[in-house]
């Protein structure tokens, strides 16, 4: 695992955070429930005060110290340090060296090297948290960019409104050549499948947005064309092939009739097929669990491959004189079993009517995957019309969605966006530029910071 420079408030993010990571043990193999985290501390001694710990069946009350590595509790001096001497847990991320803490009392204290308990990668985990930011989050510029004039900094969202724009095409354009090296399909194949891939991936929000990716690379689009006619026959794949289907203990009658046609479409599919608790469901809620988002991807998986969906949505941009709301319709519109309408799961009933996919998520959909599909396209096919009005579109479409990032950044930016490039410029300063402490190279970070001056702000951002 490659070692990032992590500081110890992203790390207290991770071990707050029991998605992250299970089955912890101390060191020296004892078994780790956290019953209360305890209460961050802002003065001196522990991170965490008033904490609550189960360590081999044994309940301990104090404090947890976190640190980036073994070493750190001696490079710090804790063993000489009174206010140390409640720590009832070491949480380090990495481990450098001999594991073991003593309070100045002479207590061995437990350890935990939290890296060796990860259920994702440590970069999957840095997308997940500079996506939600704390409170506590800060630009370095926070209060000193009120000096810049909003013309200037609306700007400077514009140009990087562009450049996520090309960042976002760029990695769909590397799958496309990696795909037209790999595949012998007629190029509107690869054009669907990137459709379908790029597609599903959004589906999974970020709790199963790798699931969903690897779900896509399972299923082959021309073969699932050729072996399945109905909506039920793609259902049966998708929960197959997600490993929903395994044993047929379902209570009704429609999970039953999946059971069964999998069985058949599997031997002529041939496809790899995903472990069931690959998938995660906890804290989300009910319509966005992995099982109605699988079966939204298998009826967009229909329409792409029956209705000819890629084609209506390129047309779509070219003849519409309002494509974001004709596309919202033509996804609304997407046929499902009545089975989902009124389910949350399989074998769970809703009280509410369910749409496969709301209005918020496919509007989504359309600028983190449509937009820049159809602006690579028209690059690739030379399609000046086609291009101008997707850029047309990009620049002055309204966008009043908002998630933690563009809320925290609008805030400290001081400049409210207005339009799709803008929202994705905030974005896009924020993951590259404050995150990265990229001020040097920021317009708005020139004016407000000299060159010799930045290094020294940079030091304040807390995750």
């Amino acid at each position: 695992m490659k070692k990032l420079s992590l500081n110890e408030n992203f790390i207290s993010r991770i071990w707050t955070n029991p998605d992250f990571y299970s089955n912890i043990k101390t060191t020296d193999g004892k078994t780790v429930e956290i019953l209360k985290y305890g209460v961050p501390n802002p003065d001196s001694g522990a991170d965490f005060s008033d904490a609550l710990v189960k360590i081999d069946g044994h309940i301990l009350a104090g404090d947890i110290e976190i640190h980036k590595s073994v070493k750190d509790w001696e490079t710090h001096k804790h063993k000489a340090n009174r206010k140390y001497n409640r720590v009832i847990l070491h949480v380090v991320f990495w481990n450098d060296g001999p594991a073991s803490s003593f309070s100045e009392n002479e207590r061995k204290i437990p350890t935990v090297i939290l890296s060796e308990f990860l259920k994702f990668s440590i970069h999957e985990i840095w997308r997940e948290i500079i996506n939600n930011p704390s409170p506590e989050f800060r630009i370095p510029c926070f209060g000193e960019n009120n000096s810049v004039p909003e013309e200037e900094k609306r700007n400077w969202l514009k140009e990087l409104g562009a450049a996520r724009l090309r960042y976002r095409a760029e990695r769909i354009r590397n799958r496309l050549a990696t795909l037209e090296e790999f595949s012998s399909s007629a190029k509107k194949n690869n054009w669907e499948r990137l459709y379908f891939e790029f597609t599903l991936e959004a589906l999974g929000f970020s709790k199963n947005k790798n699931q969903f990716l690897k779900l896509s690379r399972i299923i082959d689009l021309l073969k699932l064309n050729g072996v399945c006619k109905t909506c039920e026959e793609y259902d049966a794949v998708f929960f197959g092939s997600a490993g929903y289907l395994g044993e047929n203990n379902f209570k009704d009658k429609y999970p039953g009739r999946l059971y069964k046609v999998w069985g058949k479409k599997q031997a002529e599919l041939k496809s790899d097929i995903m472990d069931k608790s690959e998938w995660q469901s906890f804290r989300l809620r009910p319509k966005n669990s992995p099982v109605i988002r699988i079966a939204a991807a298998s009826a967009f998986a229909y329409e792409l491959t029956k209705e000819q969906l890629f084609k209506r949505t390129i047309l779509c941009f070219k003849n519409s004189k309002n494509p974001v709301k004709d596309l919202i319709d033509i996804f609304l519109s997407i046929p499902f079993p009545d089975y989902w309408k009124n389910h949350s799961g399989i074998d769970k009933t809703s009280a509410e009517q369910n749409s496969i996919i709301g209005r918020e998520r496919i509007f989504m959909i359309i600028v983190n995957v449509i937009v820049p599909l159809v602006y690579l396209y028209s690059k690739s096919f030379c399609d000046e019309d086609l291009f101008i009005k997707i850029k047309r579109l990009y620049n002055k479409q309204k966008d009043a969605s908002k998630n933690s990032v563009i809320r925290a950044m609008t805030r400290q930016y001081g400049v409210k966006p207005v339009t799709i490039s803008e929202n994705q410029g905030i974005i896009h300063l924020h993951n590259f530029y404050c995150v990265k402490q990229n001020c040097g190279e920021c317009k708005i970070g020139e004016k407000v910071f000299d060159k010799y001056s930045v290094n020294e702000v940079l030091r304040i951002i807390i995750y």
